[in-house]
């Protein structure tokens, strides 16, 4: 069974509520979305408590998690960062195994913001000899800590001016340098993506944890406005339920935030128990998870390339154009509510029944736009099948004409569209007459309809003052 199918049998299915993960396919095709690797922090207590070898870490990523990347600690191998026998010898077993060591988290090489000059000095001077070790083991990113002394505006400018450094010094080197949500104002996206865009490197980015967030913080927020910058993301892990789901985090969730910031790299489990005894268990059902959504992922293939209009067609003039692959749509004419008449819209070539569709869009103030499904080129396809509203009216009360309703037929439970020029993220899902609308992560409608069920996907242009853009339009046929 899939998911797909558990809606179909319930209707009532979310991105967080499903059967076990043992139930579903875990193997993705080949070109998955993302890769996974193991932190080592996962398996904390086991090397704390002399059960595992720092050396071994390698051997059991591969031989009991199936595993061919990992993320190293520096805490467990401390004294070692100039000791180039001890790194030869691990980066041979890692190799021995079929793994790449292929990012490094640093904490005990000192406060890179901290107030004392001297401190600051041998802070940057510790992690550049952490680089050199990093380079050696072949790893690709190595990560720091934002912290230090004084207040946010205070330590930012101490991290700024540390990271510039050592931005360069990892380039030489060929390595990414990345800070993560780590606790401070670290933990504060805006606080975290300024440093990004002071420091301005190309090889200097973020580590989104999913996990590391003050309870007030809206940690998925928070996560999309970091991955522009990600470099590597952490997919933390405490607490599962009966079914396999982390019970502080939709992974679902989280994760097509992830694809759709355009990151494709690994995501490393760091989970994180409350025992010694549940961390193999743990790394197993976080694994599990991610392949789960690996496979779901690799269903829902793109229908707009980013280059140009290959697989959609223009119905009833109006403006389309494609620019740094985002789509856009300008100039609409002729709409009106008459159902016999259609006015400008791009439509998809190909006819659609039963599928899930993901999309992101934005639109400017006051603009007006929509998402057509199960429609006809004949006539006005907010009637012959269904439109979802897209209107710029953040804040007011649900209706059948706002934005998320299904247009003039049924009103969205709640509205969650965001301000003009941010994006939204939006899944259709339609599965015989069942019909589910989410935005921005929850369910915003759920309901029966059968007045259409094939037809065209498509997307409006519905003014000359109206611009609405579109980006990772993807679609798995159910």
């Amino acid at each position: 069974m899939q998911r797909r199918t558990f809606l179909k049998l319930t209707g009532a299915a979310s991105a967080s509520l499903a059967l076990a993960p043992s139930l579903f396919a875990n193997t993705g095709p080949a070109g998955e979305p993302f890769k996974i690797s193991l932190a080592e922090w996962s398996i904390n207590r086991h090397l704390k408590h002399g059960k595992l070898k720092h050396l071994d870490f390698p051997k059991l990523a591969r031989r009991e998690f199936k595993l061919d990347a990992v993320e190293l600690v520096d805490q467990f191998f401390s004294d070692k960062y100039k000791d180039n026998v001890y790194l030869r010898d691990l980066r041979r077993r890692a190799d021995g195994e079929g793994v790449k060591i292929w990012l490094i988290m640093l904490d005990t090489n000192g406060p890179l913001g901290a107030a004392d000059e001297t401190a600051r000095s041998k802070a940057v001077t510790r992690t550049i000899e952490w680089m050199d070790a990093a380079a050696l083991l072949g790893c690709q990113v190595v990560r720091v800590n934002a912290y230090g002394d004084g207040t946010p505006d205070q330590l930012k400018a101490r991290i700024v001016e540390s990271c510039s450094k050592l931005a360069d010094a990892a380039r030489e080197r060929n390595l990414q340098l990345t800070i993560e949500n780590h606790g401070g104002p670290s933990s504060d996206a805006a606080w975290l993506t300024s440093v990004m865009r002071e420091v301005n490197k190309p090889n200097f980015g973020t580590l989104p944890d999913f996990g590391n967030f003050p309870p007030e913080a809206n940690r998925y927020e928070a996560v999309e406005k970091m991955l522009p910058y990600a470099r590597a993301v952490s997919a933390k892990a405490m607490k599962f339920n009966e079914s396999g789901m982390v019970e502080e985090t939709d992974f679902f969730r989280m994760m097509r935030l992830v694809r759709d910031g355009g990151y494709f790299g690994y995501v490393g489990i760091e989970s994180a128990p409350d025992t010694e005894a549940d961390e193999l268990n743990a790394i197993r059902l976080t694994r599990d998870l991610l392949r789960w959504i690996q496979d779901e992922e690799a269903r829902c293939l793109p229908i707009f390339n980013g280059k140009d209009l290959t697989g959609w067609k223009k119905i009833e003039g109006g403006d389309w154009t494609v620019e740094n692959g985002v789509l856009i749509g300008r100039n609409g004419i002729n709409w009106t509510t008459n159902p016999e008449k259609t006015g400008s819209w791009l439509s998809t070539e190909k006819p659609y029944k039963d599928f899930r569709l993901e999309l992101q869009y934005t639109v400017n103030q006051n603009g007006n736009s929509g998402i057509f499904f199960r429609s006809a080129h004949e006539k006005n396809p907010a009637f012959t099948g269904y439109e979802v509203q897209i209107y710029d009216a953040p804040g007011r009360p649900p209706s059948k004409t706002g934005p998320g309703s299904i247009y003039d037929t049924v009103a969205p439970t709640k509205n969650l569209v965001r301000p003009a020029g941010e994006w939204n993220t939006v899944t259709i899902t339609a599965q015989e007459e069942l019909i589910r609308v989410e935005m921005n992560g929850e369910t915003i409608l759920q309901t029966s309809l059968k007045r259409s069920m094939e037809g065209y996907i498509g997307l409006q242009n519905h003014d000359d003052k109206s611009e609405v853009r579109f980006r990772n339009i993807r679609l798995e046929v159910l």
